[in-house]
């Protein structure tokens, strides 16, 4: 499946001090001004090769199993969309995430529908690891009267040291914002809609994938009666904090 990488660009994505959104919105953070350290590394990184990526896989009876490479200081990550897939002989449920590090390559075998992203491990050092995070393992944040919910699958810094991995779902749009010192990659399982990135419009379809760096403006617009279905990534992590306020927010009342 393709993967639309916009290097240089931002999506989705917050620094833990915040967002600095250019108009408000529920999902718009708190306006943050960034140091002129941090906007200095944002710049560097955006010309750098993305610390995070992904492609869809599509497995069936022609082609049931797949080897997909892993790279020196990353961890590599398996999300099962649909169907019966085992990842490196652990098996998974659908909305299941295997995660790996310290493997040169990760073999998936079955049939359905899967995720492979990868993110760079910063520091390189961290251990290695195998595991599965089930599906329901974390707590469904719901937010903007029920039209927005963030799964936080991928929160432990011991699973990821460096990034943070959850489900987005909802039919809400998102207001023009932008965040500071942080990348995002945001795979849609469902969507349809317009993506505006650094104000250019781009269709936002099903099996898509959009790489960000930081400090990009970036809304997203859904067709009336569509739903948004997607894996997101930060790194570093710190952005979805701001679920897990709209969230209590939300749950007391002030919104």
């Amino acid at each position: 499946m393709r993967a639309l990488v916009f290097v240089g660009l931002a999506l989705l994505v917050a620094c833990k001090s915040g967002d600095s959104p250019s108009s408000g919105g529920p999902l718009a953070a708190p306006s943050a001004s960034a140091s002129t350290q941090a906007s200095a590394s944002a710049q560097q990184a955006s010309k750098e090769a993305p610390p995070v990526s992904g492609t869809f896989i599509e497995l069936g009876e022609g082609a049931s199993a797949r080897s997909m490479p892993v790279g020196q200081c990353t961890e590599a990550l398996v999300t099962l969309v649909r169907g019966d897939v085992t990842a490196a002989g652990l098996p998974l449920a659908p909305g299941d995430v295997a995660a790996f590090r310290g493997q040169t390559a990760v073999v998936v075998k079955g049939q359905g529908t899967l995720l492979f992203t990868w993110a760079r491990l910063n520091p390189c050092d961290a251990p290695p690891l195998a595991t599965v995070v089930k599906a329901n393992a974390a707590h469904d944040l719901t937010f903007m009267h029920g039209a927005m919910h963030a799964r936080p699958d991928l929160d432990d810094r011991t699973v990821a040291p460096s990034f943070y991995l959850g489900h987005l779902s909802g039919t809400a749009p998102v207001a023009e914002h932008a965040h500071a010192g942080t990348w995002e990659l945001l795979c849609a399982v469902e969507a349809t809609g317009t993506f505006m990135l650094s104000g250019a419009p781009q269709h936002l379809g099903a099996r898509t994938c959009v790489t960000v760096p930081p400090d990009t403006k970036h809304s997203w617009t859904p067709e009336p009666g569509s739903t948004l279905s997607a894996v997101q990534m930060y790194w570093p992590p710190g952005p979805e904090q701001r679920f897990k306020k709209l969230a209590a927010d939300e749950l007391a009342g002030d919104h």
